[in-house]
């Protein structure tokens, strides 16, 4: 029998130094299957709210495929995402409006979380301060010699997503450092084997015509003037007149 293969988001990925994994040749593949699929379903779920049309038929779906069954948790009846509030994944009759209503504020507060701390990680320096919490939480930890997410029931929509992030960053912590990008514009994660820059993906490349970039203390891209340096002030050190 084939199997029909799961129609997820396109992802656009650089060429990779990795050997790609034979089931979804356009991830990089390492570790194992578990860890493949704990990334592709952190990226799935970015790829799903970025235009903010995802339903709650749809979170429930993405739970299903990416959360419950990869045994990571049982199915759920509410998501949380603390103070925006929660959600039903499964509403009835009589709750099918309120949850619809109250959708678009978790998903843009969990997204929101999400691409931060996937920022921070890239950053110059590296906060990696949600690896460290996924870790204590036990949201993420090690069975069988192999790192599995394990995030409990009151854990928010944007704590599951980053643990699942987590379990395939930790597995190849440098690969990542070398090679994850996020975009600015929208949020987007794809890998560059030699990225000019961490802040772009292929929908929005950084323009550099005019201007290079340095990295701030923060990570984030500053501009700096390519105008020449006047010929007296780079032989005396003084500055132009």
């Amino acid at each position: 029998m084939t199997r029909r293969a799961s129609a997820g988001p396109s992802l656009a990925l650089a060429p990779l130094m990795t050997t790609p994994s034979p089931l979804h040749p356009t991830l990089p593949y390492f570790g194992g299957a578990s860890e493949r699929r704990a990334l592709l379903g952190g990226i799935s779920f970015l790829e799903l709210t970025e235009s903010g049309q995802i339903d709650v038929a749809g979170l429930a779906s993405w739970f299903d495929e990416h959360v419950v069954a990869t045994a990571c948790m049982p199915r759920l009846s509410v998501v949380l995402e603390p103070p925006a509030g929660s959600v039903a994944l499964r509403p009835g009759v009589g709750a099918a409006a309120r949850a619809a209503a109250d959708l678009p504020r978790i998903i843009t507060t969990s997204r929101t979380r999400v691409v931060d701390a996937l920022r921070g990680l890239i950053a110059s320096p590296s906060d990696d301060r949600f690896l460290r919490a996924s870790i204590f939480l036990g949201r993420v930890r090690r069975e069988e010699g192999r790192w599995v997410a394990r995030p409990e029931p009151t854990a928010p929509l944007s704590g599951i997503v980053l643990s699942l992030f987590a379990v395939a960053i930790l597995s190849d912590r440098a690969f990542y450092d070398r090679q994850m990008c996020v975009c600015d514009a929208c949020g987007r994660v794809s890998f560059d084997a030699q990225p000019t820059t961490r802040r772009a993906c292929p929908n929005h490349p950084t323009k550099t015509s005019q201007v290079s970039v340095r990295p701030t203390t923060r990570g984030f891209a500053a501009p700096r003037s390519l105008t020449p340096m006047p010929m007296s002030v780079r032989k005396t050190g003084g500055t132009p007149s």
